[in-house]
């Protein structure tokens, strides 16, 4: 209570602090001593007064005060002014109706804070007739605080449910009531609630459901619940990852009585994951492409110039032979590059402005004089004028792969004529620093097969094929996809077994025409007999070269490690010095740098079977790819020299 006589007030209703207990003078004379302990021990300030709201009696007092400050006083006096109205009316209609009444108000607490309190008024009717009452006041700030955790708690986990998207459910093992919140309804996409038996045979795709009935049965007879990630099925056909979650409620004696839990829906997270591991696995496969890829060219560019080499000295009945051997050899040459090209070892050739509608509108004519009657090739709704910052011919082996796919697809389907759909438009993204991003969207769509979930999930591993033996070498998606990684795309799949299958090949839509690269002219000329220094340690590539260049003109000396590189540049200095990269014990780098001192009028070119980095390739003046016929090399070393 407030009161007019000292500024910290006597304990009262509603409005006084917790002071240390202490005993009154005055008690009523017919309480008995038990009753009077028990008073001062309730964690309450109760006030007892008479119908003229007089107080009769205070079960305790802040410290330092007598009774005689408050027996005998108005109880409203005490009462804070604002809640006196409140206060009397609550008393008025307990006496009037014989039942307690009660209201909330703020008063002195400890330390001198305020502090809330819920007052009870409750009337007392003596056997005399007598009519008096009580305030009991009791301090609510440990309860508020209390609901307010308990408010925090909550708005934590409503926060979190919709960050994550968890659907809560519950079942009644004793009752069989399950219950289902509106997140979990929207995750399945169903409104009814499903037992475990019914949730495993409607919901849960045929593929996990031997999985999820075997962990729900472990967790009835264990009461373990472990998580249980698997896929659903919801009614539209769309599939769905889940992680079910769960915990057993038990009765006193440990019986189960009822499970608790959630669905999580990870269908972003498996996607993630299974991306992770495509690109681990593409990496692992580049990194041992990148491995054999040298020794394959080598090889390869021992094999080619030799069968050039043969063509000139068997007879003429023999020449068709030896064009399908140099053909089997430029097509493994093609193989490679293209295994090059998925690794990343392979850089895109110098970007041109390609204008792709033009490429759509070509290639789809020539796959209409060739694909037969039965196949309708068509491009619709190509947006005209759409440039990439590409090589031309990199993106028209892409579109003509994605075509290849497609009529194997519908030619398997069986289904009489059958349409394949070549779209191209131009999208906008945001970017990351709020900016607009074109893209262009070149689409492939089919009415054949489709895809099953197991061979999408290997679509771009290389050698990966779900054609017969002999109709495919599984790269030419492969090769596909990297083309696209390289220019800064992606390729997205729509497929399902017996619907046909959309690919759509993402790319940066080059806002301006890109310059072609300059054609590089002629300014001296070069030596009567080309002078080239061969440095390869492949005991093959010394022997061919030689032979091949020599019917060029050229005069060749080979050698097979830096030393001798070194001896025979300062003892009669060459024109053009093919230099191998990959040289045990030196760094090729170095060495170039070396014989560039040594021999500063030279022309050094890395001669490689695989993808030199864009540092290294700065330092030479050219860089030449094996395999290569006898014939380019000579034309690109004299072109070079020329320069």
């Amino acid at each position: 209570m407030s009161g007019p006589h000292d500024a910290s007030p006597p304990t009262a209703p509603g409005t006084e602090a917790p002071g240390r207990p202490v005993t009154p003078a005055a008690s009523p004379a017919e309480a008995p001593a038990f009753l009077e302990a028990l008073l001062q021990a309730l964690p309450v300030y109760i006030v007892r007064f008479d119908d003229q709201l007089r107080i009769l009696y205070v079960n305790r007092f802040q410290p330092g005060h007598a009774p005689d400050e408050y027996l005998g006083q108005p109880a409203l006096e005490f009462i804070d002014a604002a809640d006196r109205p409140l206060a009397r009316r609550c008393v008025e209609e307990a006496f009037a109706t014989g039942e307690p009444r009660s209201y909330e108000t703020l008063g002195p607490g400890p330390g001198g804070a305020h502090s809330p309190y819920q007052v009870f008024v409750a009337p007392v009717r003596h056997a005399d007739g007598r009519l008096e009452g009580c305030f009991v006041a009791l301090d609510t700030s440990a309860l508020r605080e209390r609901d307010r955790s308990l408010e925090r708690v909550e708005r934590r986990l409503r926060i979190a449910l919709r960050a994550t998207g968890l659907g809560l459910w519950s079942w009644d093992l004793e009752t069989g009531e399950l219950l289902w919140d509106d997140a979990m309804r929207r995750a399945l996409g169903r409104e009814a609630p499903l037992s475990l038996q019914d949730y495993v045979a409607q919901a849960v795709h045929p593929d996990d459901r031997k999985a999820v009935d075997a962990a729900g049965a472990r967790a009835m007879a264990t009461g373990m619940f472990d998580p249980i990630p698997h896929r659903i099925v919801r009614p539209d056909g769309e599939v769905r990852w889940m992680l079910t979650v769960g915990e057993m409620e038990r009765a006193a004696d440990g019986r189960p009585i009822g499970i608790l839990g959630g669905n999580l829906d990870i269908t972003e997270q498996r996607r993630l994951e299974e991306e992770l591991r495509h690109a681990q696995k593409l990496e692992s496969i580049g990194r041992l492409t990148a491995g054999v890829a040298h020794n394959f060219n080598n090889m390869l560019m021992a094999l080619m110039p030799t069968v050039e080499l043969l063509r000139e000295v068997v007879p003429e009945t023999h020449h068709g032979l030896v064009d399908d051997a140099l053909g089997a050899a430029e097509r493994a040459a093609d193989l490679v590059r293209k295994l090059m090209t998925f690794a990343g070892q392979r850089r895109p050739r110098a970007a041109g402005p390609c204008d792709l509608s033009a490429l759509v509108h070509r290639v789809v004519a020539m796959c209409q004089r060739t694909f037969g009657s039965r196949i309708e090739v068509c491009a619709e709704e190509v947006t005209p004028g759409v440039l990439v910052a590409s090589d031309e011919a990199d993106l028209e082996q892409v579109l003509m792969n994605l075509l290849l796919n497609a009529r194997d697809a519908v030619v398997a389907a069986g289904r009489g004529r059958s349409r394949v759909v070549v779209t191209l438009r131009v999208g906008t993204t945001t970017a990351a620093g709020g900016g607009a991003r074109r893209h262009a969207v070149l689409a492939v769509r089919d009415e054949g097969t489709g895809m099953s979930e197991e061979a999408l999930r290997h679509l771009f591993v290389p050698f990966f094929t779900s054609k017969g033996v002999g109709r495919g070498t599984g790269l030419g998606l492969a090769t596909s996809y990297a083309v696209a990684r390289g220019l800064g795309g992606r390729i997205d799949v729509e497929t399902a077994p017996g619907r046909g299958t959309t690919v759509s090949v993402v790319l940066p839509v080059a806002d301006a025409p890109v310059a072609a690269p300059e054609t590089i002219r002629p300014s001296r000329q070069p030596p009567a007999r080309l002078r080239v220094l061969l440095v390869d340690d492949e005991p093959l590539v010394r022997r061919v070269i030689p032979e091949v260049l020599a019917l060029e003109g050229c005069s060749v000396r080979a050698v097979a490690d830096a030393e001798s590189a070194r001896q025979e540049a300062q003892r009669e200095p060459p024109d053009v010095v093919l230099l191998d990269r990959s040289l045990p014990g030196v760094s090729g780098a170095n060495l170039l740098a070396e014989l560039r001192a040594l021999v500063p009028s030279a022309r050094l070119v890395w001669f490689t079977g695989q993808e030199v980095p864009p540092g290294d390739g700065e330092v030479a003046d050219a860089v030449v790819h094996k395999p290569i016929r006898g014939a380019e090399l000579a034309r690109v070393l004299l072109d070079l020299v020329r320069s």
